[in-house]
């Protein structure tokens, strides 16, 4: 494996609402498991695997999405950990 410099925006390739949680170490929020969309976003040069924030509504292959951050669990102590994810980019579209 070697470090590689991606773009920052791309388009949904594919996607499917997670309904289930996850296998360990999936740590789910405090209030419980919710549903989630997840799915391959087209980088152009590579596909990756990501966790979409869109609402169902927007949810369509093709998507404009930017990368963003967003709350993935709170640790023992209380302090918010973050992951990546792909919300919609209104900008994708010109």
């Amino acid at each position: 494996m070697s470090a590689r410099v991606l773009p920052v925006s791309g388009r949904v390739w594919s996607w499917t609402l997670q309904v289930f949680p996850p296998k360990p170490p999936y740590r789910p929020p405090a209030d419980g498991h919710r549903p989630y969309h997840v799915g391959y976003v087209d980088l152009g040069e590579v596909l990756v695997e990501a966790l979409l924030t869109a609402p169902r509504a927007e949810m369509r292959i093709g998507l404009p999405v930017r990368l963003t951050t967003v709350p993935a669990y709170h640790d023992e102590d209380g302090t918010e950990v973050l992951t990546f994810a792909f919300r919609p980019d209104p900008e994708g579209e010109r």
